[in-house]
């Protein structure tokens, strides 16, 4: 299973797609070589859920996106 991991330096930011058997090693970006540490997927998807706040069911679109 491929998936995506993103470059830590400000000025490359690019994504790149890395095999599952690099999970918890730390690989090259492909274009600025800065180094990636490739997580696991329990820390991976515990750490994005504490950083995206949930969106409230009361919030509601507005303008031309309401329905």
């Amino acid at each position: 299973m491929v998936f995506a991991v993103q470059c830590p330096e400000a000025r490359c930011r690019k994504f790149m797609l890395v095999e599952e058997h690099d999970r918890g090693k730390i690989v090259p970006c492909l274009i600025c070589k800065t180094p990636i540490r490739v997580g696991d997927s329990a820390s991976n998807s515990s750490a994005e859920r504490q950083d995206r706040p949930e969106l409230s069911p009361k919030i509601r679109p507005v303008g031309k996106y309401a329905q």
